[in-house]
Order: C-alpha cells, then sequence, then structure tokens
C-alpha cells in the first residue's frame, strides 16, 4: 500500500460515497443505493497516518485488495530500481484493522437501508442482513440489524402486494395468459399463490383453452399453463377442432404436467418430469 493513498484517503473525507445495488433490473426511475460514509470516515479519523493507507485499501476490496497493492507496489519498485515493502507487517496490519473496518463499512450501508425503508433495494436489504455473518456486530450494529430486518419484511410484503394486485388484476380483465405468466414470476422463491387465487387462475386457463379456440392462441395458453404453478390442476375444455398434429405433439409432450392432456389425448399418463427451476424476478 503506498503513502500516497492515506492522502487521497484524508482528501476525500467527507465526500467518497460507494454506490450499492440498485433497484430492479432494467427498470425505469430504479432508485440508486449510496451508503453513508460517516462510520468509515470516523475511523478513517481515527488511525495513525501509517494505518491510512492499509484501511483505504481494506475499504477497496478487504484483504485480497491489499495483497494486490502491495503486489503492484512492489512491481513498480523492482521496475524503477528500488527495494519494495516486506508484505507481512502490512497484512499483519490489515487483519487487525479488518473487523473495524468491517463494521464500520456495515453500519453504514445498513444506516443508509434503515431510513431509505421500502425505498431500499431489496437486494441491498437481503445482502446486509446476510452480512452479519461475517462481521462482529456492537450493540448499536445489533439495533440497525433489527431495523433493517424490519425494512426487509416491509419491503418483501410490499412487493408480494404488488405482484398479487397485477395477478388479480389481469385475471379481472380476462387478460389468462399474461394472469398465468404474472404467477410464473413470484418476488422471491418463497412466495406461493394464495389458495382461492390459485384455484381461480386454473378455473380460468381451463375455461379458456376451449375447443373452438384457434390452435395458436390455445398454445400460447399451453405454454403460459406450463410454466406456472398451477399447471397440474387445470383441466383444459378441449382441444381446438382444427388441431393439428404438431398441437397434439406439444400437447402429449405437456401431458406429463398437465395430466387433464393425457385423458384428452387418450394417452397413458406419463410420468411428471423433475421440479422445474422458478424464474426469479430481478431485485
Amino acid at each position: 500500500a503506498e503513502p500516497r493513498a492515506g492522502e487521497e484517503a484524508r482528501a476525500r473525507r467527507g465526500t467518497r460515497s460507494e454506490g450499492g445495488g440498485a433497484g430492479r433490473a432494467g427498470r425505469p426511475g430504479a432508485r440508486r443505493f449510496t451508503p453513508s460514509t460517516t462510520y468509515r470516515n470516523a475511523v478513517l479519523a481515527s488511525l495513525r497516518p501509517e494505518q491510512l493507507p492499509v484501511a483505504e485499501q481494506l475499504l477497496r476490496g478487504g484483504i485480497p485488495q491489499v495483497r494486490r497493492a502491495i503486489e503492484e507496489q512492489n512491481a513498480r519498485a523492482k521496475a524503477e530500481g528500488r527495494d519494495g515493502v516486506a508484505p507481512e507487517p502490512l497484512l499483519a496490519m490489515a487483519e487487525e484493522l479488518l473487523p473495524t473496518i468491517n463494521l464500520a463499512a456495515w453500519k453504514d450501508r445498513a444506516v443508509a437501508a434503515r431510513d431509505a425503508g421500502r425505498t431500499a433495494p431489496l437486494r441491498e436489504l437481503r445482502a446486509i442482513v446476510a452480512a452479519t455473518s461475517t462481521v462482529g456486530l456492537d450493540d448499536e450494529g445489533r439495533e440497525l440489524l433489527t431495523a433493517v430486518r424490519q425494512a426487509l419484511e416491509a419491503k418483501v410484503a410490499q412487493i408480494r402486494e404488488a405482484w398479487l394486485g397485477r395477478l388479480r388484476s389481469h385475471l379481472a380483465a380476462g387478460r389468462v395468459v399474461e394472469a398465468l405468466q404474472e404467477s410464473a414470476q413470484p418476488p422471491d422463491h418463497g412466495t406461493r399463490l394464495p389458495a382461492d387465487l390459485a384455484m381461480a387462475l386454473a378455473q380460468a386457463a381451463s375455461e379458456a383453452m376451449r375447443q373452438d379456440l384457434d390452435p395458436t392462441e390455445w398454445l400460447a395458453l399451453l405454454d403460459a399453463v406450463v410454466a406456472s404453478p398451477v399447471r397440474r390442476s387445470v383441466r383444459p375444455a378441449g382441444l381446438p377442432e382444427t388441431a393439428d398434429e404438431e398441437l397434439r405433439r406439444r400437447a402429449r409432450q405437456a401431458a406429463g404436467l398437465v395430466p387433464e392432456l393425457a385423458r384428452l389425448l387418450g394417452i397413458p399418463l406419463p410420468p411428471p418430469p423433475g421440479a422445474r427451476p422458478v424464474p426469479a424476478r430481478a431485485s
């Protein structure tokens, strides 16, 4: 770690910030999460001058970043015909400073998440909670963790309600394909459709897959049903009257996931395939 890194750290106090996770990927207007720098600045201000360059590298990337900085400094020194620095003392200093630096960085993220509340990105809230497995929390840190967990629970509830609201809106408007597609994209893997909504969705899909439906529209419904969590409860009203061999082939392929298709096709019920991955929304 080079001496001028300490000068850079002092120059940036009070103005240094790091971008965190963004909101849902690709969504216009997604908030950029910017942690506070209060705790990191306080730690840097308390350090001895020789500790500052090491602390700055720790903030940039932990012990691996300290190693890289030492290697780069020694490579330049060798190229210029100068002696390099011994890595052991600097790495020992880094190990000593690491818990304090990690806690300060974590608190800066946690304070920003707590203050942002429901506007904080879900991914960032989860990352902050998960990071406590590697950060030694003090009393203040434990209070912040409680607040972040509450914000996370509120955020998850908000996203789930919005998801269910969209699904109900599609159903009410008769947009069955859109409702099925929405059901296949829960906000997280632990989210399940309420029983009444699952029944309503399965019934709507069953009724929509009629004999008088255009084969292209029927296949679009089939694709949406197969990807949905209600596929085994859907009982198509019939195959299109103008069904060709391609439609029947695709229906046979889907019969393991939509058992009622086997009866319509007059074939033995095939075994269900392995578990299908749930497409998670970007958070």
